[in-house]
C-alpha cells in the first residue's frame, strides 16, 4: 500500500507508516521508507516525524537545493528572517519535524503570517487558499472539553459556548514552542519555552483563558 501514500497523507500523519526512531538509523529517509504500513493512508491519524522528514526530502528532491535554502526564497526572505538554526540528517537534508530554532520575534512573524490568510505586510507571501486548507481538522478526536484535530502539520481545537463554535490552531515545536492563532477574535499568541516533562501545559492554559475570557464577554 505504500504506493497509494500521497503528499496528503505526509502533512495531516495519515501515512499509515509505522512510528520508528528514525533518528538513531544512518539512513534516516530510507529507514522510515522501509517501515511497513499498518494502516490504510489516509484511515488513521498517528503523529509520526517521519512524515514530515519525508516531506523535507520530496522538497530537497524537488527544487533541487536544500529545504533551507528554498524555505529561505520563499518564505523567510519575505518575512524578514536572518537568523535560524536547522539541523540535518546524516544525508544532509534539513530535519522536517523537529529541530529548527528560531528566535521570538521570527516565530511572531509566522503567527501574523497565519492570521492574516498568508499576508505578511501587505504582501501575499503565501497562498490564502493553502492556509485556508491547512487549518482543516482532517481528523477530529476529543481531548477533555474540546474538539481537537490535526490539518497540514497543524493541531486545531473548536470549542462551543452558548451555542457559539469558536475554532483555533496551533504550531507546537519540541519543548514547548507554540504559534496560536485564533481567527475569529484576531488573536496571535507566540509561547517560546523549554519544558522536558509536560509539553502540553501551554496549549491547556491557553484553551483554559481563552474559554474564561470568552464566557466573561
Amino acid at each position: 500500500m505504500k504506493e497509494e501514500i500521497t503528499l496528503f497523507h505526509l502533512l495531516t500523519m495519515t501515512s499509515g507508516l509505522q512510528v520508528g526512531k528514525f533518528q538513531s538509523s544512518k539512513n534516516w529517509v530510507k529507514f522510515i521508507l522501509e517501515q511497513p504500513v499498518i494502516h490504510r493512508p489516509g484511515s488513521t491519524f498517528e503523529y509520526n516525524s517521519g512524515n514530515s522528514h519525508l516531506l523535507s526530502a520530496i522538497i530537497q528532491k524537488v527544487s533541487g537545493g536544500s529545504t533551507a535554502s528554498f524555505a529561505e526564497e520563499f518564505l523567510f526572505h519575505p518575512l524578514g528572517i536572518k537568523k535560524y538554526i536547522w539541523v540535518k540528517d546524516p544525508q544532509g537534508i534539513h530535519e522536517g519535524g523537529f529541530s529548527i530554532s528560531l528566535n521570538l520575534e521570527d516565530m511572531v512573524k509566522f503567527g501574523f503570517l497565519l492570521l492574516n490568510e498568508g499576508q505578511f505586510k501587505s504582501n501575499q507571501v503565501v497562498s490564502s487558499n493553502w492556509i485556508h486548507e491547512a487549518k482543516k481538522p482532517y481528523k477530529q478526536f476529543k481531548d477533555e472539553d474540546r474538539t481537537a484535530g490535526y490539518g497540514y502539520q497543524l493541531w486545531t481545537c473548536e470549542i462551543t459556548n452558548s451555542n457559539t463554535k469558536i475554532e483555533y490552531y496551533y504550531a507546537n515545536g519540541l519543548y514547548g514552542q507554540y504559534i496560536f492563532i485564533v481567527p475569529k477574535l484576531n488573536i496571535m499568541a507566540v509561547a517560546k519555552s523549554y519544558l522536558q516533562d509536560d509539553q502540553s501545559s501551554a496549549p491547556k492554559l491557553f484553551f483554559e483563558e481563552l474559554l474564561r475570557s470568552w464566557k466573561n464577554e
